[in-house]
Formats: structure tokens, C-alpha cells, sequence
């Protein structure tokens, strides 16, 4: 619409503005707005028509009609991005005067004009540049300005509050308003109103966030450290709750002054004042949690007041809580008086519970923050808040036991044994049941010492669960939940009395539509669940005859959580009642009626036409369990079940869990007999058509039902069942799902070993295939390893092996002008899986071994050989040389030799593979023509070290043992090639020969690692990380020193070294992490150094006209950030997570490789620090923001495309992790990244599809069996 439709049309509107009826006013305004959004950009009116437009709307602000005068408001928002920057003016300048104005709804209507005008200006754009300027300095004015009322001063503060806080970016660069801001601001610090106070401390911590150090500095030392210091105890909590707000807002500039200012919140957290103290209390919560790194010299302090305001109750004459609870248990004597008399007690005066609220939290603060503290928090917390579990004021009781899960919480991820992957220390992470200490030094580990403190824990719990609140005894059944989980059990003492608490629990009901008993039982069933897993059997025999009754009433629950939850509750007692691992046990007399009441209760449940399908998909489960464990109990009833699992495999909605199921059932150690044998069959038959679907996921499951149905019949299968599973198998022989493949070749090697007689079938409709399927260049891996079994069954079951060979030999003649042409790597690897299934098949038929060796030797000898017959050859002749012994006909390993000196690459190649697999068939005859061309001829000499390279991995142990020596020497001088291939073979080798004799040849490689030659560390270095991944923990001790060599390699001039020293340390991390733990004090520091981008390292390259920025350092980054992610997984305890987060913060903003595993070690820290990754979520908004938003230019190329969605997905795929962790309240501005940027953008559908995607994984994973 041009410039003049549109001032013709907004005349017309605004004529209508000044008529007296009040709903054409309201419906021009309507029309008004709506010809702004449809016009967007494009809209815009000449000056005189946007003068009247302005001044019309404005005096509509004074309209008697209160829809017009709102309407109005809406108008001047969505006028503000069109008009000039006088119109602007003119509406701030006229809102401002409305706001003073002594009418309080033109005051209210005026402040939320202005609010809702600077809610439409986009952040970093020039308006907001003029909001400003313009707009903040009236504002500051009426703030400064005595004849200003209370109301204005609150409206003005809330108004200056979100000019600051939207356009931060602005504010930041404007030193002046800010100090204006400060200047007018601080006076009202000391207001008589409270809510002005209030209103003052959030503007002064929302400028604190965007101001400059100076200015902050100011803050700190002219007005704070001056009132803390003060007497005035109003002023005292002013500026304590001050403090607080910078700490939320500015936690890094408040880090660096906590040092002055913590011991002064601490002195006021002693001061006689409830209201001062629960201020200084939240405080310091908001310090921990925010600078928790900078408190650490304080820690201790700050941990000492929560212990003791925790028990501060000084209304409450009922003593010493100290005296009320012991350690190793409870006295029983005048604990229930006590709870009586707390409960009588009441005084609507008391405030201290406020006190003893925020002395928890901070202590929550203080454990989620600290984890390294565990020990000190088991010492002196722990014995606090045990002793408040009876506390009388119920939020506070509610938190305390809310703090104590967080402590389990936090002792389950960071108290638990390392967990290694190797070593003498490796450990199972998971407490054993050993209920006694063997020594002090056990006790004082945070698990020991909790094992101490279990019998007060459960018993003072166990008898608050008969609380009437149902939401205070979900809080206890959470707790126990936890403390079970960390103990591997613990509750054996206890059970007596806990489980009529569980029985009131699953019988308590609803008042009103709270849902709070739903929700109460289904925390109960999961906790009955985990007592099962977590107890043995014994402990739990005598409450049997009343937890399944229970269990089985929750089966038939109308509400399908309760139900699931039950039969999860349900499975894992019928695990322990009769484990079945190593053999089965002897059963009771008294379970079966146990086990039938589960049963009766399940399939009755499973028929009944009202359950889900997570209801359905769990009770399957636990009929699966209770055939499993207990098949033979059931011997009546065994026919029904086994029918109803047969028929789920018909129900397309239950189908895959039942093919689970069933599988799991087929290897059942008790259920056995014609009948079940029977069952097996029918199951195969249903299973095998269900190959033939294309949910992907059903087919693996049908897969692992195959074949455990396979092995339970063993070679009992019926003639008719292996046709038919041969003829659904036959159309999956290929390469298009390739991990698919595997299972597909498995399962046709199973029948052929248990019916020989199915040879026919698989010869003339599987053999064809196969042949077809050796062509793929996709074959590697488990497909080839499959592959190779089936040629191995398939000959054990009585198939000529020579004509197999003469078919996979023409494979040759397939790819012979791919080779001879482009010599690609599609025909390489056709001829390679053609060797090795010839090499199979002459392995396990032996008798055909001369013939094989004869026809190839003589391809290898004619001149005229075809490059792809030679390839083959030469590669089967190493096949077979592994296992015969050549040295009868030498002139074939010379031949091989000459081979060295051909012109085509994949020949050479194929020639050291045949030179050293035949070495390894006889090595004293053929090993020093090898060692010879390694030391004389430069040449051939990488050759024979790829040839030497095959006789080291394929030696066995002990001959390898014997020719290490001789080895040795040819490997060690070639350290110094200059040839980097050369070198790489050699430190392979080298490797390889280390681990035979680390106690020798480990010293004369740490010898090398500071040669003044940079091949030779490289070299060296290579070499020793490859002794990491070597399982054997026989040679550790010579390996640890080595770690502390590799600090050093860190800061190598060299950046090849420096990469490879990194990699070694990140293998370490993974494969021996017991070597890396004690050292980690030392190499994290380190280590992060080595992710902050070197500006040295970066260059400019010109190409033609264009210039690119090449980053010599990234791989370095790179590297180091995979070594961090490898220590969160292998080291977690040793690492402080918050100097751990703010580098993979920093990694956000890097290349493209580093942010990928930033992402990733986000939603893994997402998982095992929330709080701490919570507290900092706002600092990666940022870097989200500029990946998301990334576009790219029109003539970008596919792979750039590719690339950046790549990226954006895993940018998306994060952020939905974390934005279970985010609030409005707590995450300001990464919620508000997710609502503008994320759901707002083109990048909507994907983020909403990735988290109901998740959502579906947590649900499907939840409905696994264990």
C-alpha cells in the first residue's frame, strides 16, 4: 500500500476517533491496529497525517470509555516502529506527564502505555537506542524528583527496571545512564515504604548486569559494604537483600567481591532479628548457588550458620534436639510425647520457621553446589537435619526432607566407588549389601558413614509416614526411595513398621480432585519396587502374606498409573522371591500361592478391556517375569499364559513387547515339556512372519526372539518351521539395512547348525544372495563377521567347499574394470570379503588347502595376471598363510615380495597383506627377508613395515613373545622417518610389541618422549597410547608415571605432538581412568588451558579474491574437549563441575566440531549437575542464539546446507534437555531465548518434534524390561 492510500485511510480512521460514540472510537482504533500488522514494514503516512494520528490516540488515553482507553495503548505499541523520532518523543514526553497525573486511572493507563511501548521495541535496534535516550532520562527524573508520590516512584522503578533489563545491549554501551540510573536510584535504598525499597533493589540488581565494573564497584563499596557494616538494622536488610539480587543477576562481578562482603552476611545472619536472618539466609543461598567457586574459603562458615539456624526454634520448650536423636538408632521413650506436644503447639506469631526454612535451603544450596564437601555434610549436616525430620511447622518438615533426598540425590551421583573400566581399583559403583564396617576408613566415606546414620534415618521417617498430609508422606517415601537406592538396600530392620505405612498409603483416597493420593500411590508402588530389587528375599518373606495382597489390589487400580506401577512392583518381587541365576533355587512352600495371586491378578487385568496400552505393555512384562522365574509354579496355569503370549504376537498394539517377552520366556531355565516345546514352535512360526513388516525396531526385536526360540530347540526345529523361516529370512539378504544384516545372516547359520538338512533350501534360494551380497562394498564389521560364520556353517553342514571357492573366486572378473580403471575402493573391498570367506572355507576344509595354494600362487606368477585376479590372490594366499606353512614352496613368498614393486598402489597394498600373514605361518623362515627390506631398501621399506604390521596382530601371543627382540630394534630406528606413514606404522607396531614385554621395552620408550627429534616424541607417543587400550592392568604401575610425562607434551612447541599427547591422555581417561584420577588436580587445569582459543594460531590465507581464516589450533580444542567429555563419564568425581561447565560454556562459541561436543557434555551435565548447569543456563543464550539464527548465503553449497542443519539439530536437541531445567523465574532469559528465538523462528516444527521425539524415548525406555 503506497505512502498515500495510506494516509487516506488512517484520515479516514482517525475522524472516526473523535466521534462521541464510544464504540466507533473503540472499532476505529481496532481497524487502526490492523491496517499496522497487515501493512508490516511497508506502512507509513505522510507527517501531517501521523501529527493528527499521534495527538488523536494520545487524547483517547483520557477517553471516559475503559476498553477505548486499553485499546489505546495497544495502538501507541503498535504506532511506536512507524513513526519519526519526534512522534516518538512526543508520546514519551506525553505518557511520562500522564503518569504524574493525581487521577490514578490515568496514571495507571499511562504506566502501562509506556511498559507496553517498550514491550514492542526490539532489543539492539535503533528505537531502542531512542528509548533510551529519550524515554529513561524522564523516567530517572521523576524517580529523583521529591514531589514525586509513592505510586509514581513504584510505577517509574518498575518502568526503569524493564528499559534496563530489555535493552541491555544498549544500556551497556551508554556509562552515563548508568549512572544517572545509580545516582537517582540509591537514595530510595533508605525509603520509609518497603515496597519502594523493594522496587529500588531489583532496578539496582537489573543495572548491575549490563553496567561497568567501575560503576558496580561503587555500588558495592559507596552503599553496601557502608550499610552492612552499619547498625541500622532496616538498612541492614535492605542491603542484604541487595546483595541477594546482585548475586542472581550479576553472579561473576559479585564473585570477585565475595570475599568482602560474605563475612559481613554471615554477622548478620547472627543479628536478633527473624526477618534479617531469613534475609541473610537467602542470601547466601543465592551466593552459593550463583559464585560457588569464589565461596569456597567460606564454605565451611556458611555451612556452620544453616546447621545451626536449622534448629533454631526458640518458642519450642521440648529441648536439646541434638538430645533427641541418636545415631545408631532412636530411644523410644518420649518421641511420641514430643510429636504430641508439637502438634498441640501453635502460635500464629512465630516467624522462626521462616528462619528454619531458609537455613535448609541454604544447606540444599550448599549440597548441590559442593559435592566434593560430602564427607563434612555427613559429619555435621546430615545429624542437623536428621534431627529436624520431626520438625513441627510442616513446608519446613516438607523441606527438610526435601534437602536430605538432595543429599542421597547428590551421594548417588558423586559418593558412590569410581567406576572403572579397568585396573586394580575398578569398581561396581554400586554399595554391595555389607551392612558392617570392616574399618574406620571405610565409616568415613559419605556411603559409610550413611550406613551409620540409616537406622535413625528410617525409623524417625517411618513414623512421620502416618502423617495426615499426603503430600508430607509422598516427601517420606521419596526420601526412603533415595536412601535405598544409594544403600543397594538398608531397610531390612525396619520393615515391620514400614510396611503398615505402605498399606495406609495404597488404601488412602482423593478429598476433592487434588489428586494427591494418585499420585502418593504411585510413588509408593516405585518404592515397593525398589525394595524389592534392593532386599533379599528372607528380609521380606514374612510381610509377603500383606505387600501382595497390596500389589495385587493396585493391579486392578482404575487408574493405569497405579496399575503400571504395580506390575513394575509386582516383576521385580517375583525376581527376587525366585532368582534363577547361576541355576534356579529351591522354592518355599509358601510362595506359590504368592506367585499364583500375581498371576490371577496380571491376566485378569491384561483381558480386561479398560487398560492402556502402558498398562498392557507392563503387565506383559511381569507375565513374562512370572513364566521366566516361576514357569514350573504354574503348572496349571501355564497353557493360559503361554496361549495369551502367542496371541499378543497377533495384537498390533502390544506386538513388539510381546516379541520381547517372548524371547525372554524361551530362555527360561524352569519352564520346560512337550507342552512348552510345542509353544516354542508356534512362536518361531508367528515371530518369522513378522520379518516381512517395516517398523525397523519390531524386526531386531523378532530377530532376538529368533534366535533364542532358535536355541531353544536346538536341533528338535521341525523340517516345515526352518522352510519357512529360510523362505521370510531370503529376501533380507542384502545391503540396505546393513545393521539388520547381521541378525539375518546369524539367524540362517543357527538353522543350518541345528538342521543340517535345510543345506538344499539355503543352497538354491540363500546361496545365490550370498554371493550377490559379497559384491557390497558396505560389507564390514559385524555384517563381514556374520558373513563368515555362515560360510563356516554352512560347510560344517556339508556343503562342497571347492565350488563355493570357484564362485566367490569370480568376484574377481566383477570388479575387474572398476579396479583397472579408477582402482576405487567399492571393488577393494569385494575382493577383500572374497578372500576371507575363501580363507574361511579352506580353514574348515582343510583337504582343499593345496589345490587353493596352487591355482593362486600361479595367478601371482603369471605376467599377465589381471589386476583384480592378482588383488585376490595375493589377498587369499594371506588368508591361508596365517594357518599353512609355505615354506615347502619359498618361490611364492618371493614372488609376493617382488610384488613390492608394483605399479598400481592396491597391488602393493595387497602384497604386504600377503607377505606378513604368510610370515605368520612360519616366521624363522620367511620374518628376515622382511626385517631386511625394513633396514636396506628405503623403497620397499613402508611395505615391509605394513608386512611386519600383520605378523604382530596376527602372532599368536606366545610366538610373538619370541620374535619381539628381533623386532624391536628395525621398529625403534624408524621412530625418526621422515615419511609420516612410516612413522605410524611403526609406532603401531611398536605399540603392539610393548604390551608383550611392558616391563622392557615401556622404559626404552619414555626414554624418547623428550627427544629433540618432534618425529620421534610423535612417534613415541603414539606407540604408548596404544598400550591404554590393552584390557591387561598387569603393567599399570609402569604406565601411571607415564602420565605425568604427558603434562608436559601439553605445551609442546611442536602442535602434532601437542594433539597426539592429548589423545593419549583422553585414551588413558577411557581405557585405564584408575591412572588419570590421583593426577587430575593437575592435568584439568591443564587441560583447559588447552581449550581457549591461541590468537597466535590463527592466520589469514588468501585465495584469489577471497580471504580464510585458518585455525591451526582448532584440533588441538578439539581434542581436549573430547578428552573433557571422556573425564565426565570415567572421572566425574574428581572433576569441579563448575570450572568443568564454564569451559564447555566457552566451547558454545567455538567452531563448529567443539560446539557438537559441548552440546553433548551439556545434556549429559544436565543430567548429573541440574543446579549447577541451572545457574549458569543464562550465559549460553548467546551462543544459542547466534547458532540458531545462522543464515547462509544464497549461493551456499549442498554440504554448507547440510552442515548448518546439522548443527542447528544439535544446537535444538540440547536446548530441549535444557529446557526442562529452565523457568521463567530462575532462567529469565534462556526461557525467553526459547519463546522469542526457538518457538518463534523457523526452527519451531524441529524443536517441538525433538521433544516429543524424547518424551516417546523416556516412555518406550521406561516400559523396557530390566
Amino acid at each position: 500500500m503506497s505512502s498515500a492510500k495510506n494516509s487516506y485511510a488512517v484520515q479516514q480512521l482517525c475522524a472516526k476517533l473523535k466521534n462521541p460514540d464510544a464504540d466507533l472510537r473503540y472499532m476505529a482504533l481496532t481497524d487502526l491496529i490492523s491496517d499496522i500488522q497487515r501493512s508490516g514494514d511497508t506502512f507509513g503516512v505522510d507527517e501531517a497525517t501521523e501529527h493528527s494520528t499521534v495527538e488523536q490516540v494520545l487524547a483517547l488515553m483520557n477517553d471516559t470509555n475503559g476498553e477505548v482507553k486499553n485499546l489505546a495503548v495497544k495502538t501507541l505499541a503498535a504506532l511506536i516502529k512507524h513513526v519519526s523520532e519526534i512522534r516518538i518523543q512526543i508520546i514519551i514526553d506525553r505518557l511520562v506527564a500522564f503518569t504524574a497525573s493525581k487521577d490514578e486511572g490515568v496514571r495507571d493507563i499511562a504506566s502501562l502505555g509506556l511498559k507496553t511501548v517498550v514491550s514492542e521495541i526490539t532489543p539492539g535496534t535503533p528505537l531502542a537506542s531512542i528509548a533510551c535516550a529519550k524515554l529513561a532520562p524522564k523516567v530517572i527524573a521523576q524517580v529523583e524528583s521529591t514531589s514525586s508520590s509513592p505510586e509514581l516512584l513504584i510505577d517509574a522503578l518498575e518502568l526503569l527496571t524493564d528499559i534496563v533489563s530489555r535493552f541491555e545491549s544498549t544500556v551497556r554501551t551508554m556509562t552515563a545512564l548508568q549512572n544517572s540510573v545509580l545516582k537517582a536510584v540509591t537514595p530510595l535504598l533508605d525509603s520509609l515504604r518497603h515496597i519502594i525499597r523493594k522496587r529500588a533493589v531489583t532496578t539496582l540488581a537489573t543495572l548491575a548486569a549490563c553496567s561497568d565494573a567501575a560503576l558496580f564497584n561503587t555500588l558495592i563499596s559507596s552503599t553496601i559494604l557502608k550499610s552492612l557494616k552499619g547498625k541500622d538494622i532496616d538498612k541492614l536488610k535492605t542491603s542484604v537483600s541487595l546483595v541477594g539480587a546482585l548475586a542472581r543477576s550479576a553472579p561473576t562481578k559479585m564473585g570477585k567481591k565475595a570475599a568482602e562482603l560474605v563475612p559481613l552476611i554471615l554477622s548478620a545472619a547472627s543479628k536478633d532479628d527473624d526477618e534479617l536472618r531469613e534475609g541473610a539466609l537467602q542470601t547466601l543461598e543465592a551466593l552459593v548457588l550463583k559464585c560457588p567457586t569464589e565461596l569456597a574459603p567460606t564454605m565451611l562458615e556458611i555451612i556452620q550458620i544453616g546447621t545451626s539456624l536449622v534448629k533454631y526454634d526458640p518458642n519450642y520448650a521440648g529441648g536439646d534436639d541434638d538430645d533427641d536423636v541418636e545415631m545408631n538408632g532412636l530411644s523410644d521413650g518420649d518421641d511420641d510425647d514430643d510429636d504430641e506436644f508439637g502438634d498441640e503447639y501453635s502460635d500464629d506469631d512465630d516467624t522462626s520457621w521462616k528462619v528454619r526454612r531458609g537455613a535448609t535451603k541454604l544447606l540444599s544450596a550448599c549440597i548441590v553446589t559442593r559435592a566434593d564437601l560430602l564427607n563434612t555434610f555427613y559429619r555435621t549436616v546430615s545429624p542437623a537435619l536428621i534431627a529436624r525430620f520431626g520438625e513441627r511447622e510442616e513446608t519446613v518438615k516438607v523441606e527438610v526432607w526435601a534437602t536430605y533426598t538432595t543429599l542421597l540425590a547428590q551421594t548417588k551421583v558423586w559418593g558412590m566407588s569410581p567406576q572403572s573400566s579397568g585396573g586394580s581399583d575398578a569398581g561396581s559403583g554400586r554399595l554391595k549389601r555389607k551392612r558392617s564396617s570392616d574399618g574406620m576408613e571405610e565409616d568415613e566415606t559419605p556411603v559409610g558413614m550413611l550406613l551409620t546414620q540409616t537406622p535413625a534415618i528410617a525409623k524417625s521417617i517411618i513414623k512421620q509416614l502416618s502423617a495426615k498430609s499426603l503430600a508430607t508422606r509422598q516427601a517420606g517415601f521419596v526420601l526412603l526411595h533415595e536412601l535405598i537406592y544409594v544403600l543397594d538396600g538398608g531397610l531390612e530392620s525396619q520393615l515391620s513398621a514400614l510396611v503398615p505405612r505402605i498399606e495406609a498409603a495404597l488404601h488412602a483416597s482423593d478429598v476433592g480432585l487434588s489428586g494427591a493420593a494418585t499420585t502418593l500411590k504411585i510413588q509408593v508402588l516405585s518404592f515397593v519396587a525398589l525394595l524389592a530389587r534392593t532386599h533379599h528375599a528372607k528380609t521380606l518373606a514374612d510381610e509377603l502374606p500383606r505387600i501382595v495382597p497390596l500389589l495385587v489390589d493396585a493391579v486392578g487400580d482404575k487408574f493405569n498409573k497405579i496399575a503400571a506401577g504395580a506390575f513394575v512392583a509386582c516383576a521385580d518381587l517375583v525376581r527376587i522371591l525366585r532368582p534363577v541365576s547361576p541355576t534356579p533355587s529351591s522354592i518355599s512352600p509358601s510362595l506359590p500361592p504368592h506367585l499364583k495371586a500375581i498371576y490371577s491378578a496380571t491376566i485378569q487385568r491384561l483381558r480386561s478391556s479398560d487398560a492402556d496400552e502402558e498398562v498392557k505393555g507392563k503387565g506383559i512384562i511381569c507375565l513374562g517375569v512370572l513364566l521366566f522365574h516361576a514357569g514350573d509354579q504354574l503348572a496349571s496355569e501355564l497353557d493360559e499364559a503361554l496361549s495369551f503370549l502367542r496371541d499378543r504376537l497377533k495384537n498390533e498394539a502390544s506386538r513388539l513387547i510381546a516379541v520381547k517377552v517372548v524371547a525372554d520366556v524361551a530362555g527360561s531355565p524352569v519352564c520346560r515339556g512337550d507342552r512348552f516345546d510345542l509353544w516354542v514352535q508356534e512362536c518361531l512360526v508367528e515371530v518369522s512372519t513378522l520379518l516381512r513388516k517395516v517398523n525397523r525396531p519390531l524386526k531386531v526385536a523378532a530377530f532376538g526372539c529368533i534366535s533364542a526360540l532358535l536355541k531353544k530347540s536346538g536341533s528338535g526345529i521341525p523340517p516345515a518351521t526352518s522352510q519357512a523361516l529360510l523362505t521370510d529370512l531370503q529376501p533380507l539378504i542384502n545391503d540396505t539395512d546393513i545393521n539388520l544384516l547381521p541378525h539375518v545372516l546369524d539367524a540362517i547359520s543357527t538353522i543350518l547348525l541345528n538342521d543340517p538338512n535345510s543345506i538344499a533350501q539355503v543352497q538354491s534360494s540363500i546361496l545365490p544372495r550370498i554371493f550377490e551380497l559379497v559384491q557390497s562394498p558396505l560389507l564390514q564389521g559385524p555384517s563381514l563377521d556374520a558373513l563368515l560364520n555362515f560360510f563356516t556353517a554352512f560347510v560344517s553342514a556339508g556343503a562342497p567347499p571347492l565350488p563355493l571357492v570357484e564362485v566367490l573366486a569370480q568376484s574377481a572378473n566383477s570388479v575387474k574394470k572398476t579396479v583397472e580403471d579408477s582402482g576405487t575402493q567399492s571393488g577393494m573391498q569385494s575382493l577383500a570379503t572374497s578372500s576371507r570367506c575363501i580363507g574361511v572355507i579352506v580353514k574348515d576344509a582343510p583337504a582343499i588347502a593345496d589345490g587353493v595354494i596352487k591355482e593362486y600362487s600361479k595367478s601371482i606368477k603369471g605376467s599377465k595376471t589381471p589386476a583384480a585376479t592378482l588383488i585376490l590372490a595375493l589377498l587369499t594366499l594371506g588368508e591361508i598363510g596365517r594357518t599353512i606353512d609355505f615354506s615347502a614352496d619359498e618361490s611364492t613368498f618371493a614372488k609376493v615380495i617382488e610384488h613390492f614393486s608394483a605399479a598400481a598402489e592396491d597391488v602393493r597394498r595387497s602384497a604386504a597383506f600377503a607377505a606378513g600373514n604368510i610370515t605368520v605361518g612360519n616366521t624363522t623362515v620367511f620374518l628376515p627377508s622382511i626385517l631386511s627390506l625394513i633396514q636396506g631398501d628405503d623403497k620397499k621399506r613402508y611395505l615391509a613395515l605394513q608386512a611386519l604390521k600383520e605378523v604382530i596382530v596376527h602372532s599368536p601371543p606366545t610366538k610373538l613373545a619370541q620374535i619381539s627382540d628381533t623386532l624391536w630394534t628395525p621398529l625403534f630406528d624408524n621412530c625418526q622417518a621422515q615419511e609420516e606413514g612410516t612413522r605410524n606404522v611403526a609406532a603401531d607396531c611398536l605399540g603392539q610389541l610393548t604390551v608383550t614385554n611392558p616391563a622392557k621395552y615401556l622404559p626404552q620408550l619414555q626414554t624418547r618422549l623428550h627427544s629433540e627429534s618432534r618425529h620421534t616424541r610423535a612417534t613415541v607417543i603414539a606407540a604408548i597410547r596404544f598400550t591404554f587400550t590393552n584390557d591387561s592392568s598387569s603393567y599399570d604401575e609402569l604406565l601411571a608415571p607415564l602420565i605425568t610425562e604427558f603434562f608436559k607434551l601439553i605445551h609442546d612447541p611442536d602442535l602434532g605432538v601437542r594433539r597426539l599427547a592429548l589423545s593419549s591422555l583422553n585414551s588413558a581417561a577411557h581405557n585405564k581412568p584408575h591412572l588419570v584420577r590421583d593426577q587430575l588436580s593437575t592435568l584439568l587445569p591443564e587441560l583447559y588451558s588447552q581449550t581457549v582459543v591461541d590468537e597466535k594460531l590463527v592466520r589469514i590465507v588468501e585465495m584469489g579474491p577471497f580471504k580464510h581464516k585458518v585455525d591451526d589450533g582448532l584440533d588441538i580444542r578439539k581434542t581436549a574437549y573430547e578428552c573433557m567429555h571422556t573425564l565426565l563419564e570415567t572421572c566425574l568425581k574428581e572433576i569441579e563441575i563448575h570450572e568443568y561447565l564454564r569451559r564447555v560454556l566457552a566451547g558454545l562459541s567455538d567452531e563448529e566440531d567443539v560446539k557438537k561436543l559441548c552440546y553433548l557434555m551439556l545434556v549429559r551435565l544436565a543430567q548429573i549437575a541440574p543446579t549447577a548447569v541451572t545457574q549458569r543456563l543464562d550465559d549460553s543464550v548467546p551462543a544459542f542464539t547466534e547458532v540458531l539464527q545462522t543464515t547462509l548465503k544464497e549461493q551456499a553449497v549442498k554440504q554448507e546446507t547440510e552442515r548448518l542443519a546439522e548443527l542447528q539439530k544439535a544446537a535444538l536437541r540440547c536446548m530441549v534437555v535444557l529446557n526442562r531445567l529452565s523457568s521463567p523465574a530462575n532462567t529469565p532469559k534462556f526461557s525467553q531465548c526459547i519463546t522469542t528465538v526457538v518457538l518463534a523462528g523457523k526452527l519451531s516444527a524441529e524443536f517441538k518434534e525433538l521433544a516429543a521425539q524424547t518424551s516417546v524415548t523416556r516412555v518406550t525406555d521406561s516400559m523396557e524390561t530390566d
